[in-house]
């Protein structure tokens, strides 16, 4: 029955029917994970989540073990279990309402929580008081109700709650009791403790003798004393954590000396408000400012970027989220000198922080193992299973990765640092290391564990060279061109090039002037932390405050809008006194990766500018481009790193299981040959990339050298790319001048003086389907496959003229139309004298992928059949393999005339010029 009607009586629901509906049991997963979570601090055990996973024996034994220690030590409390009661009691206060007295507490300053059958309305509210220090020998403090400031409820069939603000006058030094975001605070067989006003007496305490019995997905039950009057009590675990709001009671038996009471679990009715919330509730978005700790199983950001629809909403977390939870929560943090020395107080601190954050992945810099070992057993005190990978550096500064071992799987990879040491070890002119007691880069593959797909991704970690000197600035540059080779080259690797890349820590840089630019410029990635630096955010908060920590993120990654932004600077500095004397002086930053309707993004690397300033515009700085230069060449001491045939079969098979070759058509195989190589050339390289890329790898020779297209001659690749750079310099003042006088240019003019300017340099690259051709249009003057290294003599000397076979031509001798070994030119036609192989297929291939692209007038210069004939006449190389394959893991296409040099005769060339 409920008691209405009367002021001075106790406002309750007692009896069975009261019991809250649409109640559900746990499912068996979710229950064994709450009591292996539980165990975990009651306990102290670290589980094996396999075991868990498929014996519930497991379960139950744990279980038997909590009840008895419970039970075993049901006496024996710390002794600042009293302090902590007595200061939650001042919270709690008793509600006289027009129809009776319930029980409510203070979780905010002027803020109140009690049930909804206490205080169903504003009506109701606006005629109500709550009275604190109702208790022996204190002087009562009335407090007056305010529903015009907030009021939000949920009637008594539902989760039978309302929070109303009232007045702070009297109150301000009460501690409020907040709500706590976690659900995994209690479990069957725990004890719990209730502060109340029973039957509207003195304010009272159910301690200890009152044993959990059920746990719901909304309610828990307990047997424990309760009167009328409790209604809205707050109830707490023997950690004074807030796990449940009273709500109703019954006995269970005919005698009415066993009885049942139910609260209604605080995660439930946070989960309320969230919802509530993402409706556009103010007033429930102003109290979640207010919840406290983390949910284990959606983390800092919570449902931040998960909710799509209602049915999102309605599956938030009741009590561990059931939609879809496919994302992954990482972070980075320079902890400062968390090392094997470090007090316990502080391994206290740090371990509510990263239990707060509650990040399956968290990347650590400065830290030492033994330092780590103590935080993880301090987080088991708070059911937080986490473990650590780890690179010892020399000195105290080392770096680490600390997982969820309930989410997430984390693997070691120091293969990546052996695979790349001849460029992590690199030193600068003055002999110093790059990264500064071999304190690399921490590579660690994750798996966030799902259902039906599993979700992984690299993390990469890193401490850079700290100071402002120009030799720690030269270290820091250095170091960040090697990260971004590395970068570059693990996306060409099988094993990571279709998994997200996250990179993060302490770079010790702002993200002004060009010491990060190699990896801020660079097209597979983008700097999430690039608007805070414009908005003057900071993450070192030290002596200067600045923005020195960064995440950066493969752009093959979907992130979750964390209030409108992708990455959040978590400003613990704002909320825990003295944070930098005594946790950090840097702030965690944290990102959100979400893979819910996430496919693989194409990456376009389109010129959307026609300003041939735009257009030079150097993409790799000369260091990196000599990095990737030294990894290539260090590769070919395997020659089966020259070209891997068995692999590269399998790519072949893949790339082309829709074309049938022998299928009798010549029109309509050129027709689905163009179509697949036009839509697999995703990634359109600009001139400039792809000259660094010709140098540095695709036109590599097994030796290490690379050979001019036309004369054969060998040339040092080093050579050729600081030439290159030497040569983009030149252009780059050329346009400088141009921008200056360009009301008196014509737009040839300026052509015609960037030409003039690359007719300068001793070395030139070769589009065999000339620029004139094709209006120096992008994609095709940046297209990899129809261009090669060529000197600048033999450049100029073929011009723009039409391969021809000369009957008279033997490049063996003399003929007086040679030039430097580059072949036999006249009457606008040239003759190679080599590479007639390469270029025939490579201009096959340009026709195949851009048909109708040639200029009508130049049409008449390609010759089909003399293609064919040196298609046939000079065999596929090695070196053109390599090339392909190359070209492949850059841009995405490949050249057919290579994989399968006999298909040459069954396509009509014919269409391309149509």
């Amino acid at each position: 029955m409920i008691n209405t009607f009367n002021k001075n009586k106790p406002i309750s629901l007692i009896g069975k029917e009261y019991a809250l509906k649409g109640v559900n049991p746990l499912e068996p997963k979710v229950f064994r994970d709450l009591v292996k979570r539980r165990a975990m601090d009651i306990l102290n055990i670290t589980p094996n989540n396999e075991e868990w996973e498929v014996d519930e024996s497991v379960r139950k034994e744990v279980e038997k073990n909590i009840y008895e220690k419970i039970h075993k030590e049901n006496n024996l409390l710390p002794v600042d279990f009293l302090y902590k009661g007595v200061e939650k009691a001042r919270a709690v206060c008793r509600i006289s309402t027009p129809d009776g007295l319930g029980t409510g507490f203070l979780i905010d300053k002027g803020m109140i929580m009690t049930n909804n059958h206490v205080i169903q309305s504003k009506e109701i509210a606006e005629q109500s008081f709550a009275e604190f220090y109702y208790e022996a020998d204190k002087q009562v403090v009335k407090v007056k109700l305010k529903p015009e400031d907030i009021f939000i409820t949920s009637v008594v069939d539902d989760l039978d709650f309302t929070i109303v603000s009232c007045e702070n006058l009297g109150i301000e030094d009460i501690k409020p009791v907040h709500l706590l975001r976690s659900s995994v605070t209690i479990t069957r067989g725990e004890f719990v403790n209730i502060i109340q006003h029973p039957n509207g007496r003195k304010k009272e305490v159910a301690l200890q003798d009152n044993k959990v019995t059920y746990v719901y997905d909304k309610v828990i039950r307990y047997n424990t004393d309760t009167e009328p009057g409790s209604s809205g009590s707050a109830v707490f675990n023997n950690k004074w954590e807030l796990v449940a709001l009273h709500h109703a009671g019954w006995f269970t038996d005919d005698n009415n000396q066993e009885a049942e009471n139910e609260g209604i679990r605080i995660s439930a009715i946070v989960n309320r408000l969230i919802k509530l919330a993402n409706e556009g509730n103010q007033n429930a978005s102003r109290i979640l400012t207010t919840v406290e700790g983390t949910s284990p199983y959606l983390g800092l950001f919570d449902v931040h970027g998960l909710i799509q629809n209602e049915k999102d909403l309605l599956e938030v977390e009741i009590p561990s989220f059931k939609g879809d939870k496919r994302f992954a929560d990482i972070g980075f943090w320079n902890i400062e000198h968390f090392n094997n020395s470090v007090n316990q107080q502080r391994v206290t601190n740090v371990a509510k922080i990263v239990a707060n954050l509650s990040m399956d992945v968290l990347g650590l810099v400065e830290v030492e193992n033994s330092a780590l070992d103590r935080l993880v057993v301090e987080l088991k005190k708070s059911s937080i299973n986490m473990n650590y990978v780890y690179l010892n550096a020399e000195g105290t500064q080392d770096l680490a990765v600390l997982y969820d071992v309930e989410t997430t799987n984390v693997e070691l990879r120091n293969d990546i640092n052996e695979k790349y040491k001849s460029i992590l070890s690199s030193k600068t002119n003055l002999g110093n290391d790059v990264f500064p007691k071999k304190r690399e880069p921490l590579f660690v593959k994750c798996i966030v564990k799902e259902e039906d797909k599993d979700i992984e991704f690299l993390m990469i970690v890193v401490h850079l060279k700290a100071f402002g000197d120009p030799e720690s600035m030269t270290r820091r540059k250095l170091a960040a061109n090697i990260i971004s080779v590395i970068i570059d080259d693990l996306r060409k690797d099988e094993s990571f090039k279709n998994i997200p890349i996250v990179l993060g820590g302490d770079f010790n840089q702002t993200l002004d002037g060009d010491i990060l630019g190699s990896l801020i410029d660079s097209p597979y990635l983008f700097t999430l932390t690039t608007d805070d630096a414009k908005a003057g955010y900071v993450s070192y908060i030290g002596n200067r405050f600045s923005l020195i920590d960064h995440i950066i993120v493969s752009n093959d990654v979907k992130l979750g809008s964390i209030s409108d932004d992708d990455a959040a600077i978590v400003r613990l500095d704002k909320s825990i006194r003295r944070y930098v004397n005594n946790i950090s002086d840097h702030v965690p930053l944290v990102v959100r990766l979400i893979y819910k309707n996430a496919g693989n993004i194409p990456e376009y690397f389109r010129n959307k500018h026609n300003s041939l300033c735009t257009i030079v515009k150097d993409e790799d700085s000369i260091e990196k481009t000599l990095l990737k230069l030294h990894i290539n060449k260090s590769k070919l001491e395997n020659q089966i790193n020259y070209y891997n045939e068995e692999q590269d079969k399998l790519l072949i098979n893949e790339y082309y299981t829709d074309i049938h070759f022998n299928i009798g058509d010549k029109k309509i195989l050129f027709k689905d040959i163009s179509k697949l190589v036009t839509n697999t050339h995703t990634k359109w390289l600009s001139y400039d990339k792809s000259k660094r890329e010709l140098f540095s790898l695709v036109d590599l020779r097994e030796n290490g050298l690379i050979k001019s297209i036309y004369s054969g001659k060998l040339t040092d690749p080093e050579e050729l790319i600081r030439e290159d750079y030497e040569l983009e310099k030149v252009k780059k003042q050329a346009c400088k001048g141009l921008l200056v006088d360009a009301r008196y240019l014509t737009q040839v003019d300026k052509e015609e003086i960037i030409e003039i300017i690359e007719s300068t340099c001793n070395c030139n690259v070769e589009h065999v389907v000339p620029q004139s051709w094709f209006n120096h249009k992008s994609p095709m003057k940046g297209d990899l496959h129809h261009l090669f290294t060529c000197e600048k003599a033999c450049n100029q000397f073929r011009d723009d003229d039409e391969y021809y076979d000369f009957p008279d031509y033997n490049p063996e001798s003399n003929i007086e139309r040679t030039i430097s070994n580059c072949g036999k030119g006249e009457f606008e036609k040239f003759e190679p004298e080599s590479g007639k192989g390469e270029v025939a297929r490579a201009v096959l291939y340009f026709l195949l992928r851009y048909p109708g692209k040639i200029k009508e007038n130049r049409r008449n210069r390609i010759n089909i059949d003399l293609l064919l004939t040196w298609h046939k006449e000079f065999p596929v190389s090695l070196y053109e393999k390599h090339r392909n394959k190359a070209i492949y893991e850059l841009q995405g296409n490949r050249n057919p005339l290579i994989d399968f040099p006999q298909c040459a005769n069954g396509i009509d060339f014919s269409l391309s010029l149509v």
